[in-house]
């Protein structure tokens, strides 16, 4: 193990937490479109999405969507909250597109 650990193949160790257990029962995946793709407007949105301690996950990604995000929230009226008040008010959002999760089957070690 140190041996990886020295070699930068593990980079990390984590804990595993689980979200009803802190109040964050809704998953949702939201796909964010941005108006512009000007460097400035991608930094903006970028320190503001690092941000929001609901997004636990931020994936700049290719396809019909500039970015995928995990969210983890309440419940849907925090959604409802969150995306309007948060995520919809970041720099150059043009659209956020969110598929809310009904079963995750499987979400690493137990």
């Amino acid at each position: 193990m140190r041996q990886l650990e020295e070699a930068g193949i593990i980079r990390g160790y984590r804990a595993l937490i689980d979200p009803a257990a802190v109040g964050r029962s809704l998953r949702v995946f939201a796909g964010v479109r941005l108006m512009r793709h000007t460097r400035a407007d991608v930094i903006a949105f970028e320190r503001g999405i690092t941000g929001l301690s609901e997004v636990v996950a931020c994936h700049h990604i290719t396809g019909n969507f500039d970015y995928l995000l995990q969210v983890e929230v309440a419940d849907l009226p925090a959604y409802e909250d969150f995306h309007a008040n948060q995520l919809a008010a970041l720099p150059a959002v043009a659209t956020v597109t969110s598929y809310v999760t009904m079963k995750t089957l499987s979400a690493g070690p137990s």
